[in-house]
């Protein structure tokens, strides 16, 4: 039965506008996005049951993203994931943090955005961790080609890099970017994607609908 989940991608500081690596059963991941300059990039997971055909959310909770944050739009409270008080958030019970939303490159640290995700945290019928990663659409027609130095790599626990991809130079004609998809069954084991994509978050959402 299809459920409409959509999320509202205006954020609260803005006016409204098969490769694979078999990894052991309690394996843990960082998800660490970085790039130069004013545009907004934005890291998004999701918590899906893959039924052997499909992968689908049931609900709100099973979204980690900047644009499912409470915040107040409109005189109503909009999101359901509560911020902390250092920026971060996360859901389901902390199986999925993320780090503070960043709106431009450049930060101190070199990781600008990062998710950490812990799948033996995660309710028993989630088996799928869609990646995501997309410029946010404030900036009309802006593709990776005009994000200076974006990229993503994904660690396991022992801080191995599973993937490392520059999204300037290899996914330049493009908005988003499925990365890939951590799979849980008797093991864990990362499956890279690597699919561009264009278009906005509720566009990615509906597919797991």
């Amino acid at each position: 039965m299809t459920q409409s989940i959509t999320l509202d991608l205006v954020k609260g500081n803005e006016a409204p506008k098969k490769l694979s690596l078999d990894l052991v059963k309690d394996e843990s991941f960082k998800v660490r996005l970085s790039w130069d300059g004013n545009s907004d990039l934005d890291l998004h997971v999701l918590a899906c049951h893959n039924n052997g055909t499909s992968s689908t959310i049931s609900a709100h909770a099973d979204i980690l993203s900047t644009y499912n944050v409470e915040r107040v739009r409109g005189g109503q409270t909009v999101g359901t994931i509560k911020k902390s008080a250092d920026g971060t958030f996360q859901t389901l019970n902390g199986a999925l943090v993320h780090s503070a939303d960043a709106i431009e490159g450049d930060t101190i640290s070199g990781d600008d955005e990062w998710v950490k995700i812990n799948p033996a945290l995660l309710p028993a019928d989630k088996n799928e961790i869609p990646i995501i990663v997309m410029i946010h659409p404030q900036t009309p027609n802006k593709t990776f080609a005009g994000v200076k130095n974006a990229r993503v790599v994904i660690e396991d626990s022992s801080g191995n890099a599973v993937m490392d991809v520059s999204l300037s130079d290899q996914f330049g004609a493009f908005n988003g970017v499925q990365m890939g998809s951590i799979l849980i069954d008797s093991s864990i084991e990362f499956a890279a994607v690597g699919v561009g994509f264009n278009g906005d978050f509720n566009s990615v959402i509906a597919h797991f609908c």
